[in-house]
Parts: structure tokens; C-alpha cells; sequence
């Protein structure tokens, strides 16, 4: 005749695997350590809680470069190419002869530059590629080329203006849309 089940719910003479308990204990120690450590704050090392390592923080020294970026290039395109200003540290060189065509060259260059990185980056998740994502990829990759054979071109009259509007452009482009997408 069977009796049913024990309170510990095994049937009567069997054994308790003890192992399985240990495991469940163990878990959950390690989840409320971590969840301390989480809330005593910034596990990095920074005593303050606003380290670079954290999330949001990455975020906004993302942004900053970004803006830094457009900035600088702002300040490039209209105070030392347009204006003719040579006197800003490493943004200025030699005096520039042709200002409207280096102005129209560096804007056409950064202007290419964004949107190849833009195409590359986030292009996938714009509507117009919802059927095929990768697509996008493909279209910057069009107009990352033409914008080498732009540089080819204008290269012996515009060089400088050309290597650093793309720079600028690249690396705030790039923080951008990166900081924009961890939001996410």
C-alpha cells in the first residue's frame, strides 16, 4: 500500500538529491551579490558612480566628441576656409587661393562622408530598406566610393581641406549615431 508523498514531496524511502539545493542556494547568493553591488555604486572603480565604463556615460562622452566634431567643423568650413582666418592652430595651413571651390569640395566631401557613415551605420532600420536591410550597405558603399574619386580629383588643389573635413565628419558621424543607438 502506497502512502503518498512526504512533505519534502519524494515518495517514501527515496532519496533527497541534495546537490540540486546547493545550486539553487548558490544562484541566488550570487544574484543578490550582484544586485548589491550594483546598488553600493559604480562597479569600476570610480567612486563617484558616473565612470566612463558605465552605459550612459559612454553615451555622453559619445556625444561630446560629436559635437565637438560638428563644432570644429563648423568653425573649419566658415572661420578658416570661408573667412580666411590662418591663424587657428592646425586647422590652417597655407594661405587658400580658390575659397569658394575648396569651400564647396570640403562641404561635398563631409557631406558624402556623413551619409556613407550614416548608410553603413543606420540605414538598415530607415523604412525604405524594410524589405532588405542590407541593402543599405550596398548604397554606402556607392557613395563611399564616389567620394574617393572626388578626393582623387581635387586632391593636388584641396588636399588638406579634403583629409580634414573627413576626418572631423567621420569620427563625429560615427559617435553620433553610435551614442544614438546604445540608447536603444
Amino acid at each position: 500500500m502506497m502512502n503518498g508523498l512526504d512533505i519534502d514531496g519524494t515518495l517514501p524511502g527515496q532519496k533527497i538529491e541534495k546537490e540540486e539545493l546547493n545550486d539553487v542556494i548558490r544562484r541566488e547568493s550570487e544574484e543578490v551579490a550582484s544586485n548589491t553591488s550594483k546598488s553600493l555604486g559604480n562597479s569600476n572603480g570610480d567612486d563617484d558612480g558616473h565612470g566612463w565604463k558605465e552605459d550612459e556615460s559612454l553615451r555622453g562622452w559619445l556625444y561630446l566628441v560629436a559635437g565637438a566634431g560638428y563644432g570644429t567643423l563648423v568653425v573649419y568650413l566658415v572661420l578658416v576656409i570661408q573667412k580666411g582666418m590662418m591663424n587657428i592652430p592646425i586647422l590652417s595651413g597655407a594661405e587658400i587661393t580658390d575659397k569658394s571651390g575648396a569651400l564647396s569640395t570640403a562641404f561635398l566631401i563631409s557631406a558624402m562622408v556623413y551619409i556613407t557613415i550614416w548608410f553603413f551605420m543606420s540605414g538598415r532600420d530607415h523604412s525604405f530598406f524594410t524589405n532588405d536591410p542590407d541593402k543599405a550597405k550596398f548604397y554606402a558603399g556607392i557613395i563611399g566610393l564616389a567620394s574617393l574619386v572626388i578626393i582623387a580629383i581635387s586632391w593636388e588643389n584641396f588636399q588638406r581641406e579634403m583629409v580634414i573635413t573627413a576626418i572631423l565628419t567621420s569620427v563625429s558621424t560615427w559617435s553620433y549615431i553610435r551614442s544614438a543607438q546604445m540608447k536603444g
